[in-house]
């Protein structure tokens, strides 16, 4: 059964642009190098912003980490600025903690300042990484957490760490899975709920998960010039809920950005 993910999206954008009260608010999305899908996804939410009556500027720098961090320094001083994202993963010569902490956190939309985290390791959620955000909200609408079993193939501090945490707060129980877990198959037969995100399509089987199950694809790959997740949607679609890709979590995603500028907003005193 496809899990329907876009009038979520679009009832989440509505309700940014209503908090926002008018206020044109200005969100700067930094990307380094040549990731040509970081630098898709800055447009996309770039037009989705102006969609909305926001606005923003995408900043493509060269692999330079003092370069970067003088920018982020200049963004957290100007006023007119009231999100910063930096698209992650960064060029391995480039110090992504030291990207992460000068983030001021108010401004941090993506979540991923260390002072933000810990307040979400304490069961704070303010600014909260957009993609288990997304997760969470698309599984509230379907199923009560409390109680369930979650599989998470991911550890990543972009998905599974913070996305465990989600979960935790909300009475899941969360198990993490990477590449050196043992019994993976036999762990995601008896989950609840599996998510899956480790870029590889087909990886997640229809055999991999049970009856009534609930599948959660954040995998973005191209296969044959086609925009494809890590799950075998077709089969396991029979079976079980399942996401789509496109059209699923990356769509709910976006809108959980929009969501935390006006959050970061709030948080600056400008609405």
């Amino acid at each position: 059964m496809r899990i329907e993910c876009k009038s979520l999206a679009k009832n989440i954008r509505e309700q940014a642009k209503r908090e926002a009260k008018g206020k044109k608010l200005y969100l700067h999305n930094i990307v380094v190098g040549e990731d040509e899908a970081s630098l898709v996804y800055a447009k996309s939410n770039l037009k989705l912003l102006r969609k909305m009556g926001f606005d923003g500027k995408i900043h493509h720098l060269e692999e330079d980490e003092k370069i970067l961090l003088g920018l982020i320094d200049s963004l957290n001083e100007d006023e007119r600025v009231h999100g910063i994202m930096v698209n992650f993963p960064l060029p391995k010569n480039i110090d992504a903690m030291k990207v992460r902490e000068r983030i001021l956190p108010i401004k941090d939309v993506d979540g991923i300042n260390p002072l933000n985290y810990g307040k979400l390791l304490l069961g704070q959620e303010i600014l909260v990484p957009n993609t288990p955000r997304a997760v969470i909200r698309i599984l509230e609408t379907i199923t009560n957490l409390g109680g369930k079993d979650v599989l998470i193939i991911n550890r990543t501090p972009v998905v599974g760490k913070p996305l465990s945490l989600l979960l935790l707060n909300r009475d899941a129980t969360p198990t993490i899975a990477h590449s050196k877990t043992m019994n993976l198959e036999e762990k995601a037969r008896n989950a609840d709920i599996i998510v899956v995100a480790v870029g590889k399509p087909g990886f997640l089987r229809e055999d991999m998960v049970k009856e009534g199950a609930i599948v959660i694809d954040v995998g973005i790959n191209v296969v044959d010039g086609k925009i494809v997740g890590d799950a075998d949607f077709e089969n396991i679609e029979k079976k079980a809920y399942i996401t789509p890709v496109p059209g699923g979590v990356g769509t709910v995603t976006n809108a959980c950005l929009i969501e935390n500028l006006v959050k970061a907003a709030k948080l600056q005193g400008v609405i």
